[in-house]
């Protein structure tokens, strides 16, 4: 998928429709620049600016052809060694004459004709903006959602679902986003129980296997400690979300992928927050263990004897 600047057809139809206006016997002064910036626009086509051609490439590749030719004809000189270069024009020149500009003109007309049936088997679509989502935005850079200082907390396949989650809501592909959103919490989820828990690699089956397992270590209070705010709310989300639209007979409305966009990036917020601040605590045990390759998430600094063997519970 690639962007288009619309306002690229218009600056194209413009540049040819100005060459092709021309008529009659002119001086070179005026034909000069409007074959220039023609056959440059047509050139650009042919090489897929603003977009590929297909069915129009032959006419608009004989259209360049009588462009170039009559270019080369009043415009270019060789030198001794054979090379050519460019000659500007002067006021005593001779006119270019009607047939030669006729000739181009037809040329244009000929592939006018088939490029636009082209255009019309074309398929272009206008995103309708998202509530309050800027669409660019949302296309291509949803996670620029979530705060600068807590990026480097949140894991980057979470943030690659994330943006593919915004982008299919911007293309209202409802359920493929809500399943994106679930995925990047799930990818933060797993962090956040790697940490709290002083298993760098482990994971688990499922979100209530982890929601549970962090649930036993917040009733042991350890220092960090995950909150129990934030495990219910995964819990909800869990129950009303998540374990739903794995079904393919649900099918979410604009509003529920809406409330699940919404909902997903204040979770992984909250959980990129409790991340952050655990994270100040384990500093402290890494230089304690020495070595620059040791993880941050081992050791939290505060956590006890007793509050090792809860975690391990």
């Amino acid at each position: 998928m690639e962007r288009i600047n619309q306002f690229s057809f218009y600056d194209f139809g413009k540049t040819i429709q100005a060459l092709a206006e021309l008529s009659g016997d002119l001086p070179t002064t005026r034909v000069f620049w409007p074959l220039w910036q023609a056959k440059s626009k047509m050139d650009r086509l042919l090489e897929g600016d603003p977009l590929p051609i297909g069915i129009s490439s032959g006419k608009a590749r004989e259209a360049a052809r009588r462009m170039g030719e009559l270019f080369k004809r009043r415009f270019e000189t060789t030198d001794e060694k054979g090379a050519a270069t460019l000659r500007f024009p002067e006021d005593n020149d001779a006119p270019i004459s009607a047939w030669e500009l006729n000739w181009v003109r037809s040329g244009i007309s000929e592939f006018e004709t088939v490029f636009a049936e082209e255009m019309r088997e074309t398929a272009t679509y206008f995103v309708p903006r998202r509530g309050i989502y800027h669409t660019p935005a949302l296309v291509d850079a949803a996670d620029n959602t979530f705060p600068a200082d807590l990026q480097s907390h949140i894991p980057q396949k979470a943030k690659d679902d994330w943006k593919a989650a915004g982008r299919c809501l911007a293309f209202n592909l409802l359920s493929a986003s809500g399943f994106h959103v679930a995925r990047a919490v799930e990818a933060c989820l797993e962090t956040y129980y790697q940490l709290f828990s002083g298993k760098p690699d482990a994971t688990l089956h499922g979100w209530k296997d982890y929601i549970d397992a962090l649930t036993k270590i917040a009733e042991a209070k350890p220092t960090p400690c995950p909150s129990k705010k934030t495990l219910a709310e995964l819990d909800q989300m869990r129950e009303d979300y998540r374990n739903p639209i794995v079904h393919p007979r649900v099918v979410l409305t604009e509003g529920d992928a809406r409330m699940l966009f919404a909902n997903g990036e204040s979770l992984i917020i909250a959980m990129a927050q409790e991340l952050a601040e655990a994270a100040k605590g384990v500093q402290a045990a890494l230089q304690l263990e020495g070595g620059s390759g040791a993880k941050m998430i081992e050791a939290p600094q505060a956590v006890t004897a007793e509050d090792s063997s809860a975690l391990s519970g």
